[in-house]
């Protein structure tokens, strides 16, 4: 049976103001759909799928090279349409059906594995992930029965005045029975404000046909979080960089100043480094133990040994020997390393 994760990154995301699609715009160097790739897989996922449509020749070369599969969303009707178009390669499928948004980077891998592990404790038709918020503006909110069971979603601009109270919202996040949910897409119409296929009715027409509807509210909303926009990916970014620091620091890394370091996720840092402020560490790089870096360095996809010191310099590609010191003001490219030979002071170029 197994799970499969269906990620929906169709979307122009208008409110970008970019030619760039949107899912397509880096978190801390990696593409927002990459981290969302990454999280599925981690929390179980054994197949990943994703719907690309706007910019989707963009999308699919970022993802290219990792084992993900593609289903192309020509015209853009909603969400509900979107896993319709999936339909042709996901409909006789069995297990769980875990169907999230590409523009959601921040989600953990325990939160998704938690909602996969609740729908099929359940043996649900299909979980919804919620959670609340004290401004809700915006997001389709959670309607329940009196006895607290999930009725239905509805979207923030069909909201009848007495449901705008609603703080319990849609993290547009969903562990569905596979077969369920395909049994019953067709019903799906677009009767509503946007003449869209929303997902999110599916939730009422599955209680309407007396099938299990259940619900996990995410404990941290931050995990929730989309980008819509330029100051939303700000804050996913900061929400993120924090959280990368923290687990840094917690392994034995000293930050004089957390927040003006920045760390990538496939960073590996050994303990008792030092990280001043202006850091920018990406990509695959790596630090070995002991070492000092800052303040205002930047390295990419390179390896420093082990008591290296690197201050005010650029490394990029780059390979630095146990107990090297570089800057400041180096620039040092794939090209170039230093080894027990090579110079270690400053001075402009490149080493």
């Amino acid at each position: 049976m197994g799970t499969t994760a269906l990620i929906l990154a169709a979307g122009e995301g208008t409110r970008m103001k970019s030619a760039l699609p949107k899912v397509a715009h880096r978190v801390l160097g990696m593409p927002m759909v990459s981290h969302v790739v990454r999280a599925v897989r981690a929390a179980g996922a054994e197949r990943v799928v994703v719907v690309t449509g706007h910019g989707a020749l963009t999308v699919e070369a970022l993802l290219g090279d990792s084992g993900v599969e593609f289903v192309r969303q020509r015209e853009q009707h909603g969400t509900g349409h979107a896993v319709l178009c999936a339909e042709p390669l996901l409909g006789g499928s069995d297990g769980s059906l875990l169907v999230v948004a590409g523009d959601c980077p921040l989600f953990t891998p325990d939160t998704l594995g938690a909602l996969i592990a609740e729908r099929e404790r359940e043996a649900a038709a299909a979980v919804v992930l919620t959670t609340r918020l004290a401004d809700p503006t915006g997001y389709g909110r959670i309607v329940r029965a009196g006895m607290g069971g999930i009725t239905g979603i509805v979207e923030d601009c069909d909201l009848e005045p007495e449901q705008r109270r609603i703080t319990e919202v849609n993290t547009s996040t969903y562990c569905f029975d596979a077969r369920a949910l395909f049994e019953h897409l067709q019903k799906l119409d677009n009767g509503n404000a946007q003449g869209e296929y929303y997902l999110t009715d599916i939730i009422g027409i599955l209680r309407a046909e007396g099938l299990t509807v259940g619900a996990l509210e995410a404990a941290d909303a931050t995990e929730t979080l989309g980008v819509n926009s330029r100051v939303q990916l700000a804050e996913a970014e900061r929400v993120l960089q924090r959280r990368i620091n923290e687990r840094h620091m917690l392994a034995g890394v000293t930050m004089i100043a957390p927040d003006l370091v920045w760390i990538g996720p496939d960073v590996r840092l050994g303990t008792d480094v030092v990280i001043e402020p202006m850091t920018m560490l990406l990509g695959s790089t790596t630090v070995d133990d002991d070492c000092i870096l800052g303040p205002d360095v930047r390295l990419i996809d390179s390896v420093v040994g082990r008591g290296c010191v690197v201050d005010s310099s650029i490394i990029t590609g780059g390979t630095i020997a146990d107990g090297a010191t570089v800057g400041p003001y180096a620039h040092i490219r794939s090209d170039s390393d230093t080894g027990s030979g090579a110079p270690r002071g400053g001075g402009y170029g490149t080493l």
